[in-house]
């Protein structure tokens, strides 16, 4: 059995125009993810991914479709049972400043899922627990007492990812986490991740477009186009040698660091039966 398990699931988004076209986001989407791995989704904006992410945390309910972790169905939990698994879900947003109450110190947001999820801590444990994740993801105690908006991106998003590992989860989505900080600072976030996984045995579901990022960090990737997952391979095997004509356009599309190498992009005209539902109308 799988740590994370998605069959058929299925979203539709009413159109942001009037009178326009319901928005297929996710259709018939299933993935497994394993204990301690990474699962990359990637496709262009409005593929799906971010919708997925989302969906599998049940922070969005499907259409149709089930979720289970560790073989549980989330759909059949109760709200107090719900909140209760979410100590072994979590996530980290893309916009970490956008993230994070801004009246809010840092201590007190780190804190929040302990105290949602640890009720038998006291005020103490607690603050030794926040202090020690934070020194963790490479933060120093007295950012404790700091503001979201004193901080800089980079460490807005170190924050990010101290609140979803403080709980001890199994399982966490990382919604393009890197995609707004600089790039120096994306590099200090992606190796802080997978010392992270190394440590605590964490399954990543990590959302991106980028595809030198998700070949770094994966162990097999799933590629989305309009709201379907057109294939799925080990990382390597993908990179090596993708099947579907949509996957190669994204790897013709990759930017070499080489200048001298020649770039030859293969344009994907599309699945017909899908076609009809523009990318840049579905929700991320």
């Amino acid at each position: 059995m799988s740590l994370l398990e998605v069959e058929n699931a299925c979203k539709t988004f009413a159109s942001r125009q009037r009178g326009g076209d319901p928005v297929q986001a996710l259709r018939g989407v299933s993935l497994q993810v394993e204990a301690g791995e990474t699962l990359a989704i990637i496709g262009e904006s409005g593929s799906g991914k971010s919708t997925l992410g989302r969906a599998v945390l049940r922070l969005l309910e499907l259409d149709e479709g089930s979720v289970r972790m560790d073989g549980v169905d989330l759909a059949g939990l109760s709200p107090s049972e719900l909140r209760a698994k979410r100590a072994e879900m979590q996530i980290v947003f893309q916009e970490p400043y956008e993230s994070l109450n801004p009246r809010m110190s840092i201590g007190s947001i780190v804190a929040e899922p302990l105290q949602i999820h640890r009720k038998g801590l006291g005020a103490a444990q607690i603050r030794k627990l926040v202090i020690e994740v934070l020194e963790r993801v490479g933060l120093p105690a007295k950012v404790a007492t700091r503001l979201p908006g004193e901080l800089s991106g980079g460490q807005q998003q170190r924050v990010g990812v101290a609140r979803a590992v403080v709980s001890e989860p199994k399982f966490v989505v990382l919604d393009e986490p890197t995609s707004s900080l600089d790039l120096s600072i994306r590099a200090q976030i992606l190796e802080l991740l997978a010392q992270l996984q190394a440590d605590l045995g964490l399954a990543y579901l990590f959302v991106s477009h980028d595809m030198h990022t998700v070949e770094k960090v994966s162990d097999r990737i799933a590629v989305m186009y309009l709201g379907e997952i057109v294939e799925t391979a080990p990382t390597v095997d993908l990179f090596r040698s993708p099947q579907h004509p949509y996957t190669q356009t994204l790897l013709s599309a990759r930017l070499s660091a080489d200048p001298r190498e020649k770039h030859a992009y293969r344009a994907y005209e599309g699945d017909a039966s899908v076609r009809a539902t523009p990318p840049q109308q579905a929700p991320a």
